[in-house]
């Protein structure tokens, strides 16, 4: 229930008089969330999002697809959350401190007392113990586990204390955990539904599921026993309720923006122009806030385990057609690897294929295929990646190369291309990661789940470790460009645009400028509505 007018207040107040401590500590509550706030917040409302995809999976380790964070970052906490500009931060962290030991290497965390799960239960040394050690087991096929097996063992030093017992040094340790590697989930909640927790996680964050439709909307209320605050001490967070609706059409998007049925969605770029030409609507913008556009292949499947042919793809695609002819021109053209503008490992100076139709040819002479070849691809539901699919297919033509392209939803495409191997070139989009370790951990590595063919490379395996060992970040940067361009020049992940990141919400949205975290996704807690 929500009381805005003082007159209820004081009703309620007389009412409860000479109640028991807890009724009367339910009163201060509302009264609490019924004041005005100094920063201009205000308490309550239900916030409408539309997402355009539905997700995997709630449970965070356990998603495939970027676009689950969306659903499953209001639900939790992370062990240590980060800044936009990626610096740990421990006013938002489930840890309130760290301390970094070289002799040997190892983590020890102080947690946050009285924190607990949606199920009621205490989050504590153990819940953090049982969480690494899930991700960590082969059976859980945790996707962030490969950047987390520099763990060798979780200790308990007591409640509210628990250390990290590392194989090497972790410079990259603290932003990894900032993601799903650092979530907290219930371990009552995951024991008592196995396999089903995924539709109905638990976690410490400022909303808990209240409803959901698979593949159309998740519902979410306040969680009224959430532990944080804003900068000037007031209980987070402000909302309600938060609805987020999967709506796959952009066009059904924008609309639904326009004529008040969602109060927040990331602009499809065809809409982008009309927006900033209606004064009712606030953007806020992020360049390089995803890889828009990536040729991601399985550099052990044929026929495209010939590198040459790999390059002569990569040398005759044209991004800059596809940027006018699909993205309105609103999209950034590649300039380096995985790492887009904006991240601290991008190198734009980095040697890449980029669109050469004379080396294309070339790079088709020197294979094994110099008269041409036909293979399939795959790509997902996007209605930017499906068009664009048929555009890179009339390009491959012009090197006699004839590329079939089959169309899956988002999970499925993921999941068939990384863990069933099934096709030898995915066209995707890729969330933004500015911890240069998760994508190498989890793609460049041998064990990563997102190498696709799982290639024995202890040269690259290397340059992973030692980049997501050294504390020194122009040590790391080094280390990554030479990943980089060895990961470049082979052509395995191939970007080709940046994405840029438009968030649009009318004037009665409030901190549209929070809305953005370091990966881009939305940050929840401190948004607010003004009506």
């Amino acid at each position: 229930m929500r009381i805005h007018d003082s007159f209820w207040v004081l009703i309620l107040l007389i009412v409860v008089a000479g109640c028991s401590p807890t009724a009367q500590r339910d009163v201060e509550s509302v009264m609490a969330l019924s004041a005005p706030l100094p920063n201009g917040a205000r308490y309550g409302g239900h916030l409408k999002i539309g997402i355009a995809d539905a997700p995997t999976s709630l449970d965070a380790v356990l998603c495939r697809s970027g676009i689950d964070a969306y659903f499953w970052r209001p639900i939790f906490d992370q062990l240590v959350d980060a800044s936009p500009d990626l610096d740990p931060r421990e006013s938002t962290s489930l840890a309130i401190s760290w301390e970094i030991a070289t002799d040997p290497d190892s983590i020890t965390f102080e947690l946050r007392d009285g924190v607990v799960f949606h199920d009621g239960t205490p989050f504590d040394a153990y819940s953090v113990k049982f969480n690494i050690e899930r991700i960590l087991d082969p059976n859980t096929k945790a996707t962030p586990r490969a950047s987390m097996t520099v763990i060798d063992s979780v200790e308990v030093i007591d409640p509210l204390t628990v250390r990290f017992n590392l194989k090497r040094s972790w410079g990259a340790g603290l932003a990894m955990l900032a993601d799903r590697g650092g979530v907290m989930n219930s371990p009552a909640q995951i024991l008592a539904l196995g396999a089903d927790y995924g539709w109905s996680p638990s976690g410490t964050g400022p909303f808990r599921i209240a409803e959901l439709i698979t593949g159309t909307m998740v519902r979410f209320e306040r969680n009224e026993n959430y532990w944080g605050t804003d900068s000037d001490g007031n209980r987070l967070p402000y909302l309600d309720a938060i609805t987020i609706r999967v709506i796959r059409d952009q066009t059904v998007l924008a609309s639904a923006i326009k004529t008040g049925e969602i109060d927040i969605a990331y602009l499809p770029y065809k809409d982008v122009a009309s927006f900033r030409l209606d004064d009712r609507f606030r953007i806020q913008t992020m360049e390089g806030g995803s890889i828009a556009l990536l040729l991601a292949f399985n550099v052990n499947k044929p026929p495209l385990d010939d590198v040459n042919l790999r390059l002569a793809i990569a040398h005759a695609i044209d991004p800059a057609i596809i940027n006018r002819a699909i993205f309105f021109e609103k999209a950034i053209e590649a300039d380096s690897g995985m790492w887009p503008v904006g991240a601290w490992a991008h190198d734009p100076d980095v040697e890449r294929p980029t669109f050469d139709l004379s080396r294309a040819q070339q790079y088709m002479a020197k294979s094994r295929s110099p008269e041409g070849f036909s293979f399939t691809a795959v790509t997902n539901t996007s209605p930017v990646l499906v068009p664009t699919a048929e555009i890179i297919r009339q390009m491959l033509k012009r090197i006699n190369v004839d590329m079939n392209i089959e169309v899956l939803s988002a999970g499925s495409s993921t999941e068939r291309f990384f863990h069933g191997q099934e096709y030898p070139l995915y066209l995707t989009a890729w969330s933004r990661y500015p911890e240069p370790d998760w994508l190498a951990s989890l793609a460049y590595k041998s064990d990563g789940y997102y190498n696709a063919g799982n290639v024995d490379r202890p040269d690259l395996d290397r340059l992973v470790e030692l980049g997501s060992s050294a504390y020194d970040r122009e040590q790391r940067k080094r280390f990554y460009t030479e990943l980089n361009s060895k990961v470049l020049s082979e052509a395995w992940f191939v970007p080709l645009l940046y994405g840029v990141t438009y968030a649009a919400a009318p004037s009665h949205v409030g901190n549209l400028e929070g809305l953005m975290g370091w990966d881009g996704k939305m940050t929840l807690r401190e948004i607010y509505l003004n009506e």
